[in-house]
């Protein structure tokens, strides 16, 4: 098993546009998600002020019985949205972070509560693919947003 180590870091306010696709747990349709990446890989030319095009972010967030997943590039502006893309701008937070072979989110969530930290639930975690090898879970760096300490 392979598995960097656990870091909490603060990111700056970042900017994403791209493809959104909102799913429930009980009626998840997983062809929604695909579909929505198909659309980002094939339109994310059209994204403009790209803050780095070697790697695609997907943030996301959940209710008890939805979900919303993106499909985005950082951005460093958000005045050229494309039609039916949407722009939006993650405030600068705390995560703890790291890259795993096993699920990196029970990995991360199992950290959180080990080490008496507290979860923001009501922010969006990130996954970050690098394009030439976007690799689920071994090659995916994982944020999961935590409270101000």
């Amino acid at each position: 098993m392979s598995q960097n180590p656990i870091k909490t870091v603060h990111l700056e306010e970042k900017k994403f546009v791209g493809f959104p696709v909102t799913s429930s747990f009980s009626f998840h349709d997983p062809n929604r998600i695909e579909e929505a990446k198909r659309q980002f890989l094939e339109r994310k030319h059209e994204i403009r002020d790209i803050v780095n095009p070697e790697v695609y972010v997907c943030p996301h967030f959940a209710s008890e019985v939805l979900f919303t997943y993106f499909y985005c590039m950082e951005v460093s502006t958000l005045e050229d949205i494309p039609e039916g893309m949407i722009g939006f701008t993650i405030p600068a937070r705390n995560y703890v972070t790291t890259r795993s072979d096993t699920d990196p989110y029970e990995v991360l969530h199992t950290y959180i509560k080990d080490n008496q930290i507290d979860h923001n639930p009501t922010a969006l975690a990130l996954e970050i693919y690098q394009f030439a090898d976007p690799e689920w879970p071994g090659k995916v760096d994982v944020f999961v947003p935590i409270k101000e300490v």
